[in-house]
C-alpha cells in the first residue's frame, strides 16, 4: 500500500485525516521564509494530538544538526526531510540520534541523471529519498519545496529502479486528487507527499485529503 504524508501542518488544520491507516507521516515546515512555517511550540501542541503510530516530520533546508536535533526534541519529531545541501555526514548524525533521516532530491527536467549520482552519496545514512520537482528559478533559496509544481513522472521508473538500492523512494510535487492516478500508473512509490493539493484557501482541506485517499484506494484496489 502506497503510503501518504501530508505535509505543510499548522495551527488550527483539522487532523481527522491522520485516522486513516494509510497516512503515516505528517509533516512541519521549519524554514522561516515559507508561508507554512510552523514555530517549534505550536507544532508540539499538533503533534500532542497526533495518533502514535503517525511519524511527525520535520522539514528543514540547510539548518546546523545540532539546531535540528534541539527543535526535534522540544517538538517530539521522529522524522526528519532534509531539502537542502545536507552533507551524508550530517544525515549520519541525524540517524545516530534516534531519527528517520529524509533527503530531498529535486528533478530537474534537463538532468535527471543527476538525482541518480546525488542519491548514491547518501547511501546506508538516510531511511528515505523524496523526489521533487525542482523550485521556480523565483522561490527563495530556502524555500525548496511546496511549490505545487510536478516534474515529468514518466521518468518514475527508471528513478525508482536505480534508487532502489539506496532507499524507499517517495514522490511529491503538485500532486493533487485530479491526477494522483496519473502518477500512480506510472509506478507504485513506498509514498506521496501532499502540501498544497490538498489546500483550499492556503489551508489543508480534509475534502480534498479524502478524495485522495479515495483515489489511492481505488487504485490499490484495482490492482489487488
Amino acid at each position: 500500500m502506497t503510503a501518504l504524508k501530508v505535509c505543510g501542518l499548522r495551527p488550527g488544520d483539522d487532523l481527522g485525516f491522520t485516522d486513516h491507516p494509510r497516512v503515516t507521516h505528517v509533516g512541519f515546515v521549519f524554514v522561516p521564509a515559507s508561508r507554512r512555517y510552523v514555530a517549534p511550540a505550536d507544532a508540539r501542541l499538533i503533534i500532542q494530538h497526533l495518533p502514535d503510530r503517525v511519524r511527525a516530520t520535520g522539514v528543514f533546508v540547510d539548518l546546523p544538526p545540532d539546531e535540528v536535533l534541539d527543535i526535534a526534541r522540544t517538538c517530539g519529531l521522529r522524522t526528519v526531510q532534509l531539502h537542502g545541501s545536507e552533507s551524508p555526514a550530517t544525515c549520519r548524525q541525524l540517524q545516530t540520534a534516534g531519527l528517520e533521516v529524509w533527503k530531498a532530491l529535486p528533478v530537474a527536467e534537463e538532468t535527471p541523471g543527476n538525482v541518480i549520482d546525488a542519491a548514491k552519496r547518501y547511501a546506508g545514512v538516510i531511511d528515505a529519498v523524496l523526489l521533487d520537482a525542482a523550485p521556480p528559478k523565483d522561490a527563495a533559496p530556502t524555500v525548496t519545496g511546496g511549490h505545487g509544481q510536478s516534474f515529468n513522472w514518466t521518468r518514475l521508473p527508471h528513478l525508482l529502479e536505480a534508487l532502489a538500492p539506496t532507499a524507499p523512494v517517495w514522490v511529491a510535487g503538485g500532486i493533487r486528487p485530479e491526477n494522483a492516478a496519473q502518477l500512480l500508473q506510472c509506478v507504485r512509490p513506498a509514498g506521496l507527499d501532499v502540501s498544497s493539493g490538498v489546500e483550499v484557501d492556503g489551508r489543508k482541506s480534509p475534502d480534498k485529503i479524502r478524495a485522495l485517499i479515495e483515489v489511492m484506494d481505488s487504485y490499490d484496489n484495482s490492482c489487488s
